[in-house]
């Protein structure tokens, strides 16, 4: 068996596991006061998934308190399944996102549901991956098709997020089966343990959580989790290296 076979068989003993994690009845909730966010929610209040909505396509797009179509959480597991197996640290940085933001890729490029559902519908897609732009390959998602063109999103290395998705040609991605015979592929037992851990964690999520810049204590136990801007991160690190000397100063009486 190739390491592109094995990585393909795990992924089908790691799919129906997520599966029935996830599957449940989900709901739209248009919460008001959260701007144009809506929330992808179970009967037991627990919020699977995030989306934010431009406000004209919104009442299209998604109707408050409807549920969701299966096609939609069967995209979320299928993708989630294809990127368990992998150990590189960008995109196990991206697992937690994935879970909770995963739609949002597709969900912004169409302005009717038709089309997303569709597009989600496709079982070639979602995978992770990498594609090559001005030069360089950057890891990323192959989310699926618009128009006969492959739209992909890239990876933040820094903290898992998935940037702006745009169009791309096949040649622009790697080959996949060489690309992921190369790579080094967790056993089924140990991808779904790591199944097991993201969606836990996804499930007992506090309800009222929201995506609001991470506090100091947040920024300096797990900064690769964080959302704080570059700038940001460099005002912190010199203010952390100007109070060191400030102490030492004062500490050493000079």
């Amino acid at each position: 068996m190739t390491n592109y076979q094995h990585y393909l068989a795990t992924v089908e003993r790691v799919y129906p596991v997520v599966l029935a994690e996830l599957a449940s009845t989900w709901c739209v909730e248009c919460s008001e006061g959260s701007g144009n966010q809506i929330k992808l929610v179970a009967a037991n209040g627990t919020v699977y998934h995030r989306l934010d909505v431009a406000p004209i396509n919104a009442p299209d797009m998604w109707t408050d308190k409807q549920p969701i179509a299966d096609a939609f959480i069967e995209y979320i597991a299928r993708g989630f399944a294809r990127v368990t197996p992998l150990r590189q640290s960008v995109y196990r940085n991206n697992m937690s996102y994935w879970l909770e933001r995963g739609l949002q890729g597709l969900q912004s490029v169409f302005s009717e549901q038709e089309g997303l559902l569709q597009a989600v519908s496709q079982v070639d897609y979602p995978y992770p991956s990498k594609v090559k732009l001005d030069g360089d390959y950057f890891p990323c998602w192959v989310l699926g098709e618009k128009d006969n063109q492959i739209m992909v999103s890239v990876i933040d290395r820094r903290c898992g997020t998935l940037m702006k998705s745009l169009p791309v040609v096949g040649e622009q991605l790697v080959d996949t089966e060489h690309w992921f015979s190369a790579q080094v592929i967790d056993s089924s037992e140990e991808a779904i343990e790591t199944a097991h851990h993201h969606i836990a964690d996804l499930v007992t999520a506090p309800i009222d959580r929201t995506d609001d810049e991470p506090k100091l204590a947040d920024v300096i136990t797990n900064p690769c989790a964080s959302t704080i801007s570059p700038v940001v991160s460099v005002m912190l690190m010199m203010a952390v290296v100007v109070a060191f000397f400030v102490i030492l100063k004062i500490v050493l009486g000079f």
